[in-house]
């Protein structure tokens, strides 16, 4: 909240409001690297932040990602918004382009890059009917502040564009996953190849990672990544016989950045079940042979021997006794002495119970070197016994090896973990459940557990992870931001390395009631609770603030103007402004009763002078410092410091204890923005959290006040706002979680933060200069409660049509209608648009306010104390007409102007001939324009009759008529004109839309 700036309150006519929609810029964020630097890339929000140059239309025909692209439309086009880059970085930009129809075979995208200095440069598509991707890397030349894509279909065809990127040029992207891998089993090893990947940089290597299926923790190691390979074999050495192992296999590229994990199992074989594989007792036996075959010792494998088979002859292995329905691995080394070379015949033949033999021929390698063959087979349950058969079916000589038959040990026919047993909700409170859970295992391991929840009726799952704990073997987790009295289906799912997810395990829990934090909290206060977490999810209170002073006057006028009562009455107990301070505190008080008995809802904040001030100190004792040693001793019972503050907040204690005998509740704000410098109970998480806990245990236990519902309302974290969890008293000593939110900075993260910190507690909007959207909320945001807006910003900052907007939308909700219907205003003769005259001194704050096109060339705008129409200060303007051939300047509105007919404005101009612009938005994007000479240096006033404002070509939507209820922006463009390039300086005062004089008769 602000500082006043004058104890004047606005008590007049309506018709004299100024609707001034003062939208300062947001503070400026910083994008994560590798984050997107351009809003809207991909159309979901239609087309804001493009511009459009003739008739391109955001659609749902076709799309890249997501719902909408732009079609560009032949003889159209348009421009993104611009994007500040900085010297010495690299930025990746691209898009995806798609023709609506064949004949095209070249088109380009313009990458506009300008400052100081300008370039060009372009993204070429081959005009194909399938989404095509182009990028390139850009790295800024000396003199460049700005880049955007533009476009200009000059084709035979329509296009589509969709997806457009602009970000720093980090790498981000995950590698393509390698290819499954074949193996090549051993007793001892497993020798696993696989194709390699891809990465828009580069693939740093590949992280082999395995274990026994029994065992917890993995083995990883890394192989480098080469070029100019495209296949990759690694042998994993030292392995146990007849084991089961887990393998998982990632790429991972320069940046860290890692692929999806190709999942597998393997089994080593066992003993070698077959005498003399290896021939190395010099002879067949106890083969049996057909034919002559004899050992060598000539170009073995391994060892010194290895078989011979001429042509037309064979071996049979001994008998090998078969055990029940096993798994076995065959393998073997063979060479051919033919060429080409030829295969060997070699199959396994199982013998049953009744002498039938069943035969399982394999795959035989044919090489002129030694190559290695391998299969696996499953015998029946009723086999006795197996062997082994190798035939030379050729006219020359082949070679055997190494044979090998061993048993394998049996896979698990499923790579995910087993469900969680033992499911079970232990207690369940209103907005959250205390979940409990075995731990799983599997051949994987477990990585995490996901719960998923929903209410029995919705169709939209939530989900939440829970890390896995070595050793733990049984898990319990706090669910939290459910609904209460509601019925939730609940699932949890063991996730394990490499994502494979077991089945799930569900039960059903029904929610119980919520109550005030105060456990003797009174029936009202209870049901005030109730009245919030009813409309979490649909719909929104409306509310405003008052100071006490006059503490009506703004939930009055927001009623005359909306023709609905405001659903919230806030107010202050403040510090000391003049006049009987406890009188004026009563007046609140009084206002608060009788607001309470017509129904609306009572919240009520206190900017607390610092203890050791003087009962008549004033803001610049709430926004004073205390050292840590003083709040330490504000804190802490007993002291000095401490009874002092609690003389302050005993006081008002009574004029609360008034609303609880009255048996109305209020929402209790106290020490609002404590994340933040701006209060001395500001910037000390722990004192303040101590501070809050001996307030909530003053007023419960000494005072009774069983009627208060606990608000706590950080400031939106910013550049000077801090992160507001360190501040959270925890819940067991709030209600409501609220967050003060000015400068129509309503992003999802303050909301998301919230959500979280509130465990399903309802959330709110503690104060707001500028409204929220609530289209936007709805979408959005949907769990803010309320929202209230502080004192005279309802007109300051929002524009009538915003006011009206927000108390209309069917999810507001407010204490009743006033039956006048909402404020129509009477036509002015005129209304500012700025004299120059609301900055004091502050060059800053113009520029805040009038803000630079920086497409354009130059502009800058100063306060000036001597080229002016009245007041003290009008405004200066230094420009550069140059490449690309205009400068501009404009300022954010929030504006009607009923009943005007012209702009006017006061102008001293600079003699040279070139061109100036005047130019307006309405809110729904029509643009429209009117331009003058440049012409001598005596200063005139300049009047254009809105019967002279054309739309640019470049401008689309809208009507094609003149709507002056709703103005979003206007702006001054100095082009070249009759001129000629170069500077130059405008001096301008007094802009206003007006009524064009009468003329007589």
């Amino acid at each position: 909240m602000a500082a006043r700036t004058s104890k004047k309150w606005l008590h007049g006519c309506l018709a004299l409001a100024l609707f001034v929609a003062s939208i300062l810029l947001p503070p400026a964020v910083s994008n994560s690297a590798g984050e997107n630097l351009l809003g809207n890339p991909g159309f979901e929000a239609g087309d804001v932040s493009w511009e459009k140059w003739g008739s391109p239309v955001v659609t749902t025909a076709e799309k890249h990602g997501g719902t909408k692209s732009l079609q560009v439309k032949r003889n159209t086009g348009g421009a993104s918004a611009s994007v500040a880059v900085q010297e010495g970085k690299t930025y990746r930009v691209g898009l995806w382009v798609k023709f609506a129809g064949t004949g095209v075979t070249s088109a380009a995208i313009d990458l506009d890059a300008f400052g100081s200095q300008q370039t060009k440069q372009y993204l070429y598509f081959s005009g194909s009917t399938q989404w095509e991707y182009k990028q390139l890397l850009y790295t800024p030349a000396p003199g460049v502040q700005y880049i955007r894509f533009s476009f200009w279909n000059s084709t035979s065809k329509d296009y589509y564009i969709d997806d457009a990127l602009i970000r720093e040029n980090v790498d981000i992207e995950r590698p393509s996953t390698p290819g499954t891998w074949t193996a090549e089993h051993e007793p001892d090893s497993l020798k696993l190849t696989w194709a390699g990947s891809t990465d828009d940089m580069a693939v740093e290597s590949y992280q082999l990672s395995y274990k026994k299926t029994e065992d917890s923790g993995w083995n990883t190691l890394s192989v480098p990544h080469q070029e100019t390979v495209t296949s990759y074999t690694y042998t994993l050495q030292n392995l146990d016989p007849f084991s089961v192992y887990a393998i998982m296999l990632r790429s991972r590229d320069t940046a860290g950045n890692t692929s999806g994990a190709v999942m597998g199992m393997e089994a080593t074989p066992g003993v070698n079940l077959l005498t003399n594989g290896g021939f190395e007792t010099a002879s067949i036996s106890p083969w049996t042979e057909t034919g002559t075959v004899q050992t060598t010792t000539y170009g073995t494998y391994a060892g010194q021997y290895a078989a011979r088979l001429p042509g037309n002859s064979a071996v049979r292995s001994a008998e090998i006794s078969v055990d029940g329905q096993d798994s076995y691995l065959v393998s073997y080394w063979t060479r051919s002495a033919a060429v080409p070379p030829e295969a060997i015949t070699v199959s396994v033949s199982v013998y049953h119970e009744n002498s039938d033999e069943i035969v399982h021929p394999l795959i035989t390698n044919a090489a002129a070197v030694w190559a290695r063959s391998e299969g696996q087979l499953s015998t029946v349950s009723n086999g006795e016994y197996m062997q082994l058969t190798a035939k030379n079916q050729t006219g020359t000589d082949q070679f055997l090896d190494q044979v090998y038959i061993g048993k394998l040990p049996e896979l698990p026919e499923d790579l995910a973990p087993g469900a969680p047993a033992g499911f079970t909700v232990n207690r369940a409170d209103g907005v959250s459940a205390d979940l409990e859970w075995l731990a799983a295992t599997g051949p994987f391991g477990v990585k995490n557990y996901s719960i998923t929840f929903k209410k029995a009726a919705d169709t939209e799952w939530s989900s939440i992870t829970v890390p896995y704990v070595p050793g733990q073997s049984l898990y319990a987790y706090k669910l939290e931001g459910l609904s209460p009295e509601s019925l939730y289906e609940v699932k949890v799912t063991a996730v394990s390395e490499g994502t494979a997810v077991s089945a799930a395990s569900s039960l059903e829990l029904t929610t119980g009631k919520m109550f005030p934090v105060n456990p003797g909290a009174s029936e009202e206060a209870a049901a005030l609770l109730d009245r919030l977490y009813a409309t979490v999810g649909n719909a929104v209170y409306t509310g405003q603030h008052n100071y006490y002073e006059a503490p009506s006057l703004w939930y009055d006028t927001a009623a005359e103007l909306t023709g609905y009562y405001p659903a919230i009455w806030g107010s202050d107990f403040a510090y000391y402004t003049g006049g009987d301070f406890s009188a004026l505190r009563q007046g609140m008080i009084d206002e608060a009763i009788n607001k309470g008995h017509t129904g609306s809802i009572i919240t009520l904040t206190y900017h607390e002078p610092r203890p050791m001030d003087s009962a008549t100190a004033g803001w610049e004792s709430v926004t004073g410092d205390v050292t840590a040693a003083q709040m330490t001793e504000i804190v802490t019972p007993g002291t000095a410091l401490y009874n002092q503050w609690a003389a302050q907040v005993d006081e008002v204690a009574e004029y609360l204890a008034q609303l609880r005998d009255e048996g109305i509740p209020v929402l209790w704000r106290p020490y609002h923005e404590m994340n933040a410098e701006f209060f001395w109970w500001g910037a000390r998480p722990e004192l303040f959290r101590q501070l809050w806990d001996n307030m909530y245990d003053r007023f419960t236990h000494l005072h009774g006040l069983d009627n208060l519902i606990w608000v706590w309302s950080p400031n939106a974290e910013s550049s000077w706002a801090y992160d507001s969890a360190p501040y959270y008293p925890g819940h067991d000593a709030v209600d409501v979680l609220a967050m003060d939110i000015y400068n129509n900075d309503y992003r999802d993260t303050y909301y998301n933060k919230l959500v979280q910190l509130s465990g399903g507690r309802p959330i709110a909007i503690g104060e707001n200069g500028e409204l929220p959207d609530m289209d936007m909320l709805m979408e959005k945001q949907p769990r803010y409660a309320y929202f209230m807006t502080w004192s005279q910003y309802l007109t300051d900052k929002n524009s009538l049509s915003a006011i009206q907007a927000i108390y209309s939308n069917p999810r507001a909700l407010h204490n009743g209608e006033t039956g006048n219907g909402p404020y129509v205003p009477p036509p002015a003769d005129s209304y500012l648009i700025d004299d120059f005259e609301q900055y004091g001194s502050s060059n800053s704050s113009l520029r805040a306010k009038w803000q630079r096109n920086v497409s354009g060339n130059l502009a800058t705008v100063t306060l000036d104390t001597y080229h002016l129409n009245s007041g003290t200060y009008g405004l200066k303007l230094d420009y550069t007409v140059g490449n690309p051939g205009y400068a501009g300047l404009y300022r954010s509105m929030g504006k009607e102007w009923p009943g005007m007919e012209a702009i006017s404005f006061w102008l001293q101009p600079d003699g040279s001939n070139r061109q100036l612009a005047v130019q307006f938005h309405e809110t729904n994007g029509e643009v429209w324009e009117a331009s003058i000479p440049v012409q001598g240096t005596t200063p005139v006033l300049v009047s254009i009759p809105f019967t002279e404002f054309l739309r640019p070509g470049w401008s689309t939507g809208g009507n094609g008529v003149i709507d002056l209820g709703s103005i979003k922006e206007f702006a001054f463009y100095i082009a070249q004109g009759s001129g000629t390039q170069g500077s130059g300086t405008l001096y301008i005062d007094d802009v206003k839309a007006i009524k064009l004089p009468v003329e007589e008769e």
